[in-house]
């Protein structure tokens, strides 16, 4: 079931997959749309999830949620936990579908992507994202990558780029609209011993290819060829 409150959709996560980090404690809540009432009223800027219990009425408010990633212990619900996640989907606007774009959507967070059909290399990557009015992906939150490991995993299911490089400074990892890498990402969608600064190792990719059914990115060599994602703004 989902509830319209201020242009979101509450939506129950019935899948499973999806969690969130609470940004307080639990509180007493007698249904689901009080419970997301008084997050948004507590957290305006930030509530965008809950997890309710509906035998305990308990209520905790959340923030953006996004696919499980394994790594992170502090997320909520708790596996096998009676708690139930919800969260905001907001209205957004049409995707543009020229040149191949669709709408993909996890957790509530809602894109409109072009997955390539060939390798190629970065800068090469960059340009035809460029030529069809879009950006190379940005995963600069978790429910960004959570949604790029999705899709490029299940999607593509190849080596595939992100827009994430230290071609300025050697260590310190960049988007590709000038926002450091933050240190909660950068503790968390890194594979085992990566980044590991090999030479000209100066871009970032899903290794799906080479490393099957193993979590993380890698540092990688931008004149390789890899699969790539674009973004068209809604």
């Amino acid at each position: 079931m989902s509830y319209d409150y201020r242009e979101m959709y509450l939506t129950e996560d019935k899948s499973g997959i999806c969690q969130t980090e609470a940004l307080g404690n639990a509180w007493t809540s007698l249904s689901k749309p009080a419970c997301f009432a008084a997050c948004m009223s507590d957290y305006p800027d930030t509530c965008r999830s809950m997890v309710y219990n509906e035998v305990k009425q308990t209520c905790i408010p959340g923030g953006t949620s996004f696919a499980k990633i394994d790594r992170i212990q502090t997320s909520i619900p708790k596996p096998n936990s009676s708690d139930t996640l919800f969260y905001a989907k907001m209205t957004v606007p049409a995707c543009n579908t020229s040149n191949g774009f669709a709408l993909y959507e996890l957790c509530g967070t809602t894109v409109c992507l072009y997955l390539s059909t060939y390798a190629t290399k970065f800068a090469a990557a960059v340009q035809k994202c460029r030529d069809m009015n879009s950006t190379l992906f940005i995963a600069n939150t978790l429910a960004r990558f959570s949604l790029f490991w999705d899709v490029s995993l299940n999607n593509l299911n190849q080596n595939t780029f992100l827009w994430l490089t230290d071609n300025i400074t050697e260590g310190q990892f960049v988007w590709g609209n000038g926002e450091p890498l933050s240190e909660t990402l950068n503790n968390y969608i890194w594979a085992p011993r990566q980044p590991n600064g090999f030479p000209n190792e100066n871009c970032v990719q899903a290794t799906h290819a080479y490393t099957p059914n193993f979590f993380g990115v890698h540092d990688y060599p931008c004149t390789y060829q890899s699969y790539f994602i674009c973004e068209r703004n809604m």
